[in-house]
């Protein structure tokens, strides 16, 4: 079981279904620019993507963490980690819109490999990155991340960072 992780302004936990209603309003087709994914249009369309969320952390293979603010529980944004058992988890997150460029990005990103680095010992953490997405690359590149390679997504080139464990 992965406990709740706090930080000094967040927690962070599992996703819970509980949560779906308030994550989906705020996946805007502005967020998803730098995203491999489109905004799904309806809540059912999310729901159908959220329902594999509890079974892949059933099988801790991935974990989507909700982030809340420790002051009155709002909604932040979402941090995952994907293949956390392996020697290369995968990294990833976004934050509502309307709360970009305070620092919760690497303040829950960093909390997130802690976890990882304290129960699972990667060797390093694998972290893609629209290539157009400078606040991002800015952000790995400031916890040591280093460009390895490029991947054509198909809606844009990707930069595949590796950031030390």
């Amino acid at each position: 079981m992965i406990p709740e992780i706090e930080t000094t302004r967040m927690i962070l936990r599992p996703f819970r279904a509980e949560d779906a209603d308030e994550i989906w309003p705020c996946m805007t087709a502005n967020l998803a620019r730098y995203m491999r994914w489109e905004p799904p249009e309806r809540a059912e369309d999310f729901e159908k993507i959220w329902r594999k969320w509890p079974m892949q952390f059933a099988e801790e293979s991935n974990c989507i963490f909700i982030a809340r603010k420790k002051m009155d529980h709002s909604f932040i944004g979402l941090f995952g980690i994907h293949s956390f058992k392996t020697p290369t988890p995968r990294l990833g997150l976004w934050v509502r819109e309307e709360l970009h460029r305070q620092g919760f990005g690497p303040e829950g990103i960093v909390s997130v490999m802690n976890w990882a680095r304290g129960d699972y010992s990667p060797d390093y953490f694998i972290y893609p990155v629209a290539e157009e997405n400078i606040p991002s690359r800015k952000l790995v590149e400031s916890l040591g991340g280093k460009a390895v390679t490029t991947e054509q997504d198909p809606k844009f080139t990707l930069i595949i960072y590796h950031i030390p464990a």
